[in-house]
Order: structure tokens, then C-alpha cells, then sequence
């Protein structure tokens, strides 16, 4: 049964080592959370060290970047992890050359970036396509469906760098890369998918944070599906914040719930 609470000061004993989210825990995006930085601060106080777990397309110092100018110094983190930087080392393994078909904000090339492969159009052939990030601002989602769609029939292999299903934008809950791939998927295209919940992601957390016992680790997340149910998995505690944009999406029970992230 889920124990509900107000504040992280009313467990953080339990704990050697918190992994959180970005999205939805953090910030939204554009902004941080009322007493986020707060908490992550008392942790950090009291010598609990904490890695960002992100579902991110983008590579880990960017995020880290991104963190510091919402107002969370890297001093607060062990390390940030993102889903980005684990596709960037799977990439990084093809062929010289190989033609890709990059889905991701515009302007936003660092997953391949000096990998010498080669960006593919929406009509060309494709070694794979990488689904990193979607702009629902400037393309719906029947959109991104009709523009992969030759590569679906052709049986070209995805990528899901970033599997959530929904995403914040300026604060407004849009779909995610997760539900583009769901049309990847459903037109015949094959997909293989990174990121939370996939094992990788508690492993690299867990690794980071110098291999604490799983039980005395904390997954803080919004998702239900992705951090709720990959942590328990990986055999870590966890607390879902239902204030998050993915809290009423379907997935595991987690063991506390707070309204938001606070000590």
C-alpha cells in the first residue's frame, strides 16, 4: 500500500542515495517546482548524494545545462543521466556513413554529432530512424505518423531514445516521442526501445551513485510506468509525485506518494 507524505524529511532516513526525474518532478520545462531546489539541498545536507534520471533525447551535459539554468547547480548531483546519452553510445557503434533519419527538435543534431553518419530526409533510405523528440507546436501527431510512414513499411529499424508518452510544453501536457513510436510500431515499423523503464537506465543511476544497495535507493518520478515500475524492478524504493504530468498514467503502485517534491 501506498503511504502518502508530505515531505522527503519524513523518509530520507530510510535512504543512502536518491535517484529523480526531471520532467515533472524538477521543473516543467521552462520553470522549477516550489521547493524543489529546497529539497534536493537538505539531501545534499545531509550527505545523501542524488543523480537526474532523465527520458531525455538530448545528451547528459545538455541536460546538466539545462538543470543549472532552471536553478539547480551541478553541486546538487552526482551525476545527470539521460536516455540521450545511452542512445548517443549505441549509435556510436554504426558504421561509418550509415544514413540516419534524426527525429528530434530543430537545430538539435548532438546525438550524431561527429559520429560521421549521415543525416537522411523523411523520403531517403535509412540505416535506422532515431526518436529523440517531437515539436507537437509545429507537427501533430498524424503528421509525424504519415512522415515515417514509407520508413514503417520499409521495415526500417527505430530507435525510442525518450519513451514518454506525454511531455510538457510551456507547462501544457502534449505527446511525447513514446506515442510516435506507438504509430512507428502499429504501421509495421520495428522498435527498439531506451529509457525508463528499461533496465539500462537504473544500472547506469546505480552505477553513478557508487552501487548502493537498490533497497536503501530512492526513485523519485511522476510516471507510474516509467519510474515507478522500472525502479521497483531494479529493486528500488520509490515515491510517485501526483502533481507530475504522467502520475495518472497506468503502472506500478509505488511505495510513498507526494503531492510534489518537498522535504
Amino acid at each position: 500500500m501506498t503511504r502518502q507524505i508530505a515531505g522527503l524529511s519524513e523518509v530520507a532516513s530510510r535512504f543512502d542515495a536518491v535517484v529523480a526525474d526531471q520532467y515533472g518532478v524538477l521543473h516543467d520545462g521552462c520553470a522549477a517546482f516550489p521547493g524543489t531546489r529546497e529539497a534536493l539541498e537538505a539531501l545534499a545536507g545531509s550527505g545523501v548524494p542524488v543523480v537526474a534520471l532523465t527520458n531525455s533525447g538530448k545528451r547528459a551535459a545538455a541536460n546538466a545545462e539545462r538543470l543549472a539554468r532552471l536553478g539547480f547547480p551541478g553541486s546538487l548531483f552526482r551525476a545527470v543521466i539521460s536516455s540521450g546519452e545511452l542512445a548517443r553510445a549505441r549509435l556510436a557503434a554504426l558504421p561509418p556513413g550509415s544514413p540516419v533519419l534524426l527525429v528530434a527538435r530543430e537545430g538539435e543534431t548532438g546525438l550524431i554529432d561527429g559520429l560521421g553518419l549521415c543525416p537522411a530526409g523523411p523520403a531517403d533510405e535509412a540505416a535506422a530512424v532515431i526518436i529523440a523528440a517531437v515539436e507537437p507546436q509545429r507537427r501533430d501527431r498524424a503528421a509525424y505518423a504519415a512522415m515515417l510512414a514509407p520508413h514503417a513499411r520499409r521495415g526500417t529499424p527505430a530507435l525510442l531514445v525518450n519513451p514518454d508518452l506525454i511531455t510538457v510544453d510551456g507547462g501544457a501536457a502534449v505527446f511525447g516521442p513514446g506515442a510516435v513510436a506507438e504509430d512507428y510500431a502499429a504501421a509495421g515499423g520495428p522498435v527498439e526501445f531506451l529509457g525508463k523503464p528499461a533496465p539500462a537506465m537504473y544500472e547506469a543511476a546505480l552505477a553513478a551513485l557508487g552501487h548502493p544497495d537498490p533497497a536503501r535507493t530512492l526513485m523519485i518520478g511522476d510516471s507510474p510506468l516509467h519510474d515507478i515500475a522500472g525502479a521497483r524492478a531494479a529493486g528500488l524504493a520509490t515515491l510517485l509525485i501526483r502533481g507530475g504530468v504522467q502520475s495518472g498514467l497506468p503502472g506500478a503502485e509505488a511505495d510513498f506518494a507526494a503531492e510534489r517534491l518537498a522535504w
